[in-house]
């Protein structure tokens, strides 16, 4: 399917390793269901041999293209989505043109995808708010044992202090509603010790 508009911009190629294609427009911000180029783009997309999967975040204006790279030429594959979607070409060197929120937005969004990864790999029982500390928690150990011959790795007591901040920072609400409850349950006791001793 190709769109019959056409736009003087282009697509961005923004991430790209073997099976797996980034690209962005301001085109795909659109987030209503008859956007053409949106449209155009996943009949593109999907009709290419190869191609596994495409997914969209109208928030950055990103589409992304999963495929099986000895089957896929990546660079057909974006040349074929700009011409398919009225977009005048593919920028690959973007690098001076970028712009600073959509370069947060894309680190954000490869993020997610990481998280959404290890989310469902763990069967929804940690993400990278557990890993994270836990792979620096695991360093801590690595280097204790090691000592002075650790290398470049951090100091033990370094990597156990980040840990710790950073599993509270990113738990902050259940830590605030634990000191809360176990605040109560302080007063509680409290109270009960002084209605003890008063009866006494």
């Amino acid at each position: 399917m190709e769109t019959n508009l056409r736009s003087a911009e282009k697509l961005r190629l923004v991430h790209h390793h073997p099976g797996y294609l980034r690209v962005q427009a301001k085109i795909f911000l659109d987030v209503s269901e008859n956007n053409s180029a949106l449209v155009a783009a996943r009949a593109t997309a999907e009709s290419i041999p190869g191609v596994l999967k495409c997914s969209h975040s109208p928030t950055t204006g990103s589409f992304v293209v999963e495929y099986r790279p000895d089957f896929v030429d990546v660079a057909d594959l974006a040349e074929k989505i700009a011409s398919n979607t009225g977009l005048d070409g593919v920028v690959t060197d973007i690098h001076s043109s970028f712009h600073r929120k959509e370069l947060i937005n894309s680190v954000l969004d490869a993020i997610q995808d990481v998280n959404q990864i290890i989310f469902k790999a763990t069967q929804g029982k940690a993400d990278l708010r557990e890993i994270i500390p836990g792979a620096l928690l695991l360093n801590s150990g690595v280097a204790f044992i090691l000592g002075e011959n650790r290398g470049r790795l951090p100091s033990w007591d370094s990597s156990l202090y980040r840990s710790y901040r950073i599993f509270v920072q990113f738990h902050r609400r259940e830590v605030r509603k634990r000191e809360k409850r176990e605040r109560k349950n302080g007063e509680s006791r409290s109270q009960d010790e002084k209605g003890t001793a008063s009866a006494d």
